[in-house]
């Protein structure tokens, strides 16, 4: 049996606070995916059945702590926002590459900017948490905003955003605020995790051995 990483996140939390917490919180990231109007169990399911992987990984990266761990936890979350993106496009403007291969390519493209050009990353990066322009001030100020509350955002306006007219736009909104919101997690949890992937740390080991 793995021991357990004591540097990991939480390290002082018993497991039966720590289960029920994970299960909560990113099932409710599932099932949100069939809040989107029209309200659907199926897509519901289907969110909730999928985010069982993203359980899993999140409880294995703070059991372990290990590389993979924490790349597998982080990266299925985002995924989470991703799929909820998809369907909220596909529901406005139906499956296109007109928004598919835009949303895809951002997503792909913020997961790998830390390994394709570190300069560029550490400088974007930069401008996210301490900005130094003004455009980087705002997106810093409508993230802290907006970021922590996407979810719960999201899901109050699926479940009643139709009652109010609109709901293409507000679908639209959702749909725009997720892909914004999987494509800056990606990147942040990208340019964190990349630096500790286990060649880079056996290489540099071996250098100073």
């Amino acid at each position: 049996m793995a021991k357990r990483a004591k540097r990991r996140p939480a390290s002082s939390w018993p497991w039966w606070k720590v289960v029920p917490l994970t299960v909560v919180v990113f099932g409710f990231f599932g099932a949100m995916l069939g809040f989107l109007p029209p309200v659907s169990s199926a897509t519901i399911r289907l969110g909730l059945l999928l985010s069982v992987p993203v359980i899993i990984a999140v409880l294995w990266s703070w059991w372990t702590y290990n590389w993979w761990a924490r790349l597998a936890a982080v990266g299925l979350w985002t995924l989470q926002f991703l799929a909820i993106a998809m369907r909220g496009w596909s529901i406005v403007l139906g499956f296109t590459w007109l928004w598919l291969a835009p949303i895809l390519s951002a997503y792909i493209l913020a997961w790998a900017m830390p390994a394709l050009n570190p300069r560029l990353s550490a400088i974007l990066w930069g401008e996210q948490v301490a900005p130094r322009t003004r455009v980087g001030r705002t997106v810093l100020g409508l993230a802290l905003a907006v970021g922590p509350s996407a979810g719960v955002i999201g899901a109050s306006v699926g479940m009643f955003g139709s009652r109010f007219g609109g709901t293409d736009m507000v679908i639209l909104a959702i749909a725009a605020l997720s892909s914004a919101v999987a494509i800056g997690f990606a990147f942040a949890f990208a340019y964190q995790v990349w630096p500790d992937r286990p060649w880079a740390t056996q290489a540099a080991s071996s250098k100073q051995a």
